[in-house]
């Protein structure tokens, strides 16, 4: 797959140095030591998002965003401004200019990686993973239940603003909605139905994924495993149980396969024997 292009702007040699190195293996660094340069390469080439430093001699980060901006193609790519001062008047001057973020130097690297990644998300240019997505819904929904309202409007609105699945997109608009006009039990409904939404995907997605087998298949491999349990061969059986949960079984066998995997982890291959045992009888 080809990898996400960043335009890199500092006139300080070794800051573009750190940055090359500490990026180079998940992203393609394009380093460049003044605007102008920088101009030419956005003119030129398709860059995913730039990194730029605001204290430049002859043309500054604010003028040379400006001039980018100009161009066809530097409307909307995301621009993440490096700084060494917090100045209020550029901070404003940047928003304007539509700058996502600001990084002040010097940097911490999992920070640059943390807020490259956010703004690549925002802009769709990088996907949102299901289970990250569902973890920051879930952890909307725990902010809701201990009653920090206003922490959960503010990340309701932050995941609002990515590039969903048009289904959960709209679903948190309108949770953040219900949270502005004080209808929290509205809101929360909606998160849960959101998260009831994503589980039941995913299961159906692993469902899919499962192998068919017959009852007599079925039944033979269970009798198998109980063999080794009978004959004290732990490992064994927890190999052909592995193998035995990649086919789409019965809910009540199911259940107690992953209860017997658990035991076995443990080494409590007595309890995981009449598990099997019990899988067998519901059979």
């Amino acid at each position: 797959m080809e990898k996400i292009r960043i335009l890199a702007v500092d006139d300080n040699v070794v800051n573009l140095a750190t940055i090359e190195q500490e990026l180079q293996d998940q992203y393609e660094v394009i380093p460049v030591s003044s605007g102008r340069r920088a101009l030419k390469v956005a003119r030129q080439e398709k860059v995913d998002l730039i990194l730029l430093d605001i204290q430049m001699p002859i043309m500054d980060g604010i003028e040379t965003l400006k001039q980018i901006r100009a161009q066809e193609n530097g409307t909307t790519v995301p621009v993440i401004m490096l700084t060494a001062a917090h100045d209020k008047a550029t901070v404003l001057e940047g928003a304007k200019l539509g700058i996502m973020d600001y990084i002040l130097k010097p940097f911490d690297g999992d920070d640059l990686h943390q807020r490259i990644e956010r703004a690549l998300k925002l802009r769709g240019a990088l996907p949102m993973n299901e289970e990250e997505l569902y973890q920051r819904i879930r952890d909307i929904a725990k902010c809701m239940k201990n009653g920090s309202m206003k922490l959960a409007l503010t990340k309701t609105e932050e995941m609002a603003g990515y590039q969903l699945d048009v289904e959960v997109a709209k679903r948190l608009q309108a949770a953040a909605l219900k949270m502005k006009e004080d209808d929290f039990s509205a809101a929360e409904r909606i998160i849960t139905r959101i998260l009831q939404m994503m589980e039941q995907k995913n299961a159906q997605r692993e469902s899919a994924e499962l192998l068919p087998i017959s009852v007599g298949e079925l039944n033979s491999k269970l009798l198998f495993i109980v063999d080794d349990l009978q004959n004290f061969l732990v490992e064994e059986a927890a190999i052909k149980l592995d193998d035995l949960l990649h086919y789409a079984l019965p809910a009540v066998i199911k259940e107690k396969c992953h209860k017997a995997q658990k035991c076995l982890k443990e080494y409590d291959d007595g309890e995981a024997e009449i598990l099997m045992k019990e899988a067998l009888k519901a059979l």
